[in-house]
């Protein structure tokens, strides 16, 4: 036997699924956080760009110190102009080329937080006849590095006058 059909089932049409669901356009919520994810990376990227030619005098000095052969008999002058040329790379020529002596000494402690005098002591061998040792000439090399890592780049708030403080206490 056959079923009997009702009527008003046979009108009914079939279910239809609903259309798929597009990915795209994505929702806004989304885009703004890919908009700043990638202003995110552009400003690293620049930062860290920056940084890096901002500190390229520092790795250069200190390449060339390494490069620098400590039997040399003038050594610790080459040491010296090293030194005045990695302050010159920061700081504008006229506040660091005319510093000599203990002016420059003076200088060159403000820069660090524990001063070494051996480096003073060493530097000053620059103007004696016999020299540097070659002990000595190791012993500054590797003073030379440290000072070199410690006191660059040299911010500009940081400087300090070795002038200023003569005043200073003359008063």
């Amino acid at each position: 036997m056959e079923a009997a059909t009702n009527p008003a089932l046979a009108s009914l049409k079939d279910i239809q699924p609903p259309d798929v669901v597009a990915s795209w356009p994505i929702a806004y919520g989304y885009w703004l956080t890919l908009t700043l994810l990638i202003m995110t990376i552009i400003a690293i990227f620049y930062r860290v760009k920056r940084q890096r030619r901002y500190s390229a005098p520092k790795r250069i000095v200190i390449a060339a110190l390494k490069d620098l052969d400590p039997n040399h008999e003038a050594f610790s002058s080459q040491v010296n102009t090293l030194i005045k040329r990695a302050a010159m790379s920061y700081l504008p020529r006229e506040q660091v080329a005319g510093l000599e002596g203990q002016d420059w000494y003076r200088w060159m402690d403000s820069q660090v937080k524990r001063p070494n005098s051996q480096l003073q002591q060493l530097l000053d061998k620059r103007y004696q006849r016999e020299g540097l040792a070659s002990g000595d000439a190791l012993t500054l090399k590797s003073l030379a590095h440290q000072w070199l890592k410690e006191a660059l780049p040299i911010k500009s708030n940081q400087v300090k006058s070795p002038q200023s403080s003569t005043e200073v206490s003359k008063c």
